[in-house]
């Protein structure tokens, strides 16, 4: 009598080896084998990737620091599994992102190296930022203090301005999007929303899923632009630097959210330094007229500021001679965003 296989959908428990079956168990999944009683992962691979543990939650998939079989460095991958909601939507995404990379290659801006699909999904396959992202920097420390929130910022701004000099717009800036290397050192990541010559249309649902730093004009249905991406990394800054959101935006409806995204955010009580509070009221103004024309004004503003003294220790002036003005602002005043 020929041995009997073990079901398709099977895979052995690490501890006493007896077949535990997976079959529908999403990647990753806890479960307690029968043999031994000990609580196993099951489902730990995706592709020629081993799983290793799980980075993140994102709207397209969830993200695990990996390995390939054949590799030694470890590597990010977004996977978006095969049967979740919206898959054909979230792959768009994906293709967007990936594309959107090959637009532009930039030391602040986590690479994209491939993406991969098969029977079980879709893979991203991406730089490993090992310092986690702002948005878990801001929960752990409620908020950075000044200097450190502008620092941050004035690196974002350099990817930012490379995808912007590409026709890049990102659209879906926030703390979940900047990625930090296990130095400390800020990437821009995440462009499946962005706007671009190469970008598949994205359903307006996707574009309002962090109404926290959306800009305002975006909400009345406008496709986003510099200024766009100015107002959201605004929201970026002055949540780090006071550990609250701009607007307290959670269950409010699109026209609750457009009344309130008018009014301009009030900034709390602290110890800001007046050119700190000027530069992110402004990349906060709800009219897009009133904005930064450019990213490199809003470079020369957060310059300014670390230069007059935010926070201590005289760092501002180091960081000028530093950094330099790096971004080109480019000359005349832009248009305003259609309301049509």
């Amino acid at each position: 009598m020929s041995q009997s296989q073990p079901p398709q959908d099977a895979e052995p428990c690490p501890e006493c080896g007896v077949m535990l079956i997976v079959d529908g168990a999403p990647l990753f999944s806890k479960v307690r084998c029968p043999g031994c009683g000990s609580e196993v992962r099951i489902r730990r691979k995706s592709g020629c990737y081993l799983l290793l543990e799980v980075l993140g939650q994102g709207g397209s998939g969830r993200v695990f620091r990996a390995r390939a079989e054949s590799e030694e460095q470890d590597v990010a991958l977004k996977v978006l599994e095969k049967g979740m909601p919206d898959f054909d939507g979230h792959l768009e995404l994906l293709r967007n992102e990936a594309a959107s990379a090959g637009m532009v290659s930039h030391p602040r801006i986590v690479r994209v190296l491939g993406i991969e699909r098969d029977g079980e999904g879709v893979r991203l396959v991406m730089e490993l930022m090992e310092g986690g992202s702002l948005h878990d920097l801001i929960g752990d420390r409620e908020k950075l203090g000044e200097e450190h929130a502008l620092r941050i910022v004035l690196e974002v701004l350099k990817g930012l301005a490379a995808a912007h000099a590409k026709g890049i717009i990102h659209r879906d800036l926030k703390p979940a999007n900047i990625l930090l290397s296990a130095t400390g050192g800020a990437k821009l990541s995440d462009f499946g929303l962005a706007l671009s010559t190469v970008a598949m249309p994205v359903a307006q649902p996707h574009l309002l899923a962090t109404p926290d730093y959306v800009a305002p004009e975006m909400l009345a249905g406008f496709r986003g632009d510099e200024r766009s991406d100015i107002y959201s990394l605004g929201g970026c800054l002055f949540h780090s630097m006071t550990g609250v959101a701009p607007y307290a935006t959670e269950g409010l409806s699109i026209q609750e959210l457009r009344r309130l995204k008018a009014k301009p955010a009030r900034f709390p009580e602290g110890p800001f330094s007046p050119a700190a509070k000027r530069l992110v009221i402004r990349m906060l103004d709800p009219d897009p007229a009133r904005r930064f024309r450019s990213l490199g004004e809003v470079e020369a503003g957060i310059l300014s500021a670390l230069d007059s003294g935010a926070g201590s220790g005289g760092f501002g002036m180091g960081l000028f001679k530093l950094a330099g003005n790096l971004l080109k602002s480019r000359s005349g005043p832009r248009p305003g965003p259609s309301r049509r």
